[in-house]
């Protein structure tokens, strides 16, 4: 094929994806790969990666790397300015380096909720942080990891979710159905032997994470499931209150991660979110983060996002993304 190109790459803890699209937002292939976090990788292994998923994007689509015009790689782990010259370096002879755009995965995750725009990013998944971006520049709340913060994400519901068990345990009463499902989740009789699966698991943060699902699922029927999820969500509203000052109320304010994309908890949240800061819009993206890169390629080579090009993206996003899921 012939016409310019553009490649967006979303680069996370677990897997990697990337899109490939013209300036009129048609989105023509996705490709999948590896972690990309670089807390997690080496550079010679980033390197691999994303030269692995530009020659995958390239074969589908019949492509030659001269039509692309720009690279955008949001990784995690690059938000610092000393680990983007790492990846720069380890490009240094290679031809993609002059096309190559380096950033965090958390401006592609922005980008995914303001077609990328500026604005704020709340973050709530595995960990919690609010990213803001505004004239080109930056402020970030929390995102302390799980040892110092990340109160309202889903670790510390999990968390929250197995204390309940152990008090549960310590009070001699019975465990309710969601504590229940706690321990067969962990594939355990009792609630002692939690101590030795969690501690002995090769991700203990992801493990306690995991179990957030199950204290979702109670919500509308447990109140110790619903006080739980309440405290999860006051604690990122204070999170929110910290950043207030710096948060632009003219700028919408993007909801990401695994807990909102619980139907449950998102409505719960919104409507208290609405209720202690009605001067700020929620919303949550219609699109992923690795489209996000995608839109912050375009942004790059000043390419107008119309409304057409974002309704393009939309339709053809939603006929690729069953490939990546």
């Amino acid at each position: 094929m012939s016409g310019k190109l553009w490649i967006g790459i979303d680069g996370g803890g677990t897997k990697t994806t990337a899109v490939i699209g013209d300036e009129s937002g048609h989105l023509l292939a996705v490709a999948k790969g590896s972690s990309g976090n670089l807390t997690a990788i080496s550079t010679e292994q980033l390197y691999t990666l994303i030269n692995e998923l530009i020659d995958q994007l390239l074969t589908k689509t019949d492509a030659a790397f001269t039509d692309v015009e720009i690279v955008y790689a949001a990784m995690a782990g690059a938000d610092r300015q000393a680990e983007q010259q790492k990846i720069y370096e380890a490009f240094k002879q290679s031809p993609v380096l002059e096309k190559l755009k380096i950033q965090s995965d958390i401006h592609a995750a922005l980008a995914a909720g303001t077609w990328g725009r500026e604005g704020t990013l709340i973050i709530s998944g595995t960990g919690a942080i609010i990213f803001g971006y505004e004239q080109q520049k930056t402020f970030r709340v929390g995102g302390w990891g799980y040892l110092l913060g990340d109160e309202g994400s889903g670790y510390h519901l999990g968390k929250l979710a197995i204390r309940s068990v152990l008090k549960a345990n310590d009070d001699k009463v019975p465990l309710k159905p969601f504590q229940e499902k706690i321990l067969t989740h962990f594939n355990v009789l009792s609630p002692d032997q939690l101590i030795t699966k969690i501690y002995g698991s090769p991700n203990p943060v992801t493990a306690i994470s995991s179990v957030s699902r199950i204290l979702l699922d109670a919500f509308e029927e447990d109140q110790i499931a619903k006080s739980l999820v309440t405290t999860v969500q006051e604690a990122l509203l204070e999170l929110i209150e910290s950043a207030y000052s710096r948060i632009d109320r003219t700028k919408p304010v993007v909801l990401h991660g695994g807990l909102f994309s619980n139907n449950t908890f998102y409505e719960a949240f919104t409507l208290r979110f609405s209720s202690r800061f009605p001067d700020l819009i929620a919303l949550k993206p219609i699109i992923s983060g690795t489209v996000g890169a995608y839109l912050l390629a375009l942004h790059e080579s000043k390419v107008e996002v119309s409304d057409p090009v974002k309704q393009t993206i939309q339709q053809t996003w939603r006929l690729l993304e069953g490939e990546i899921t």
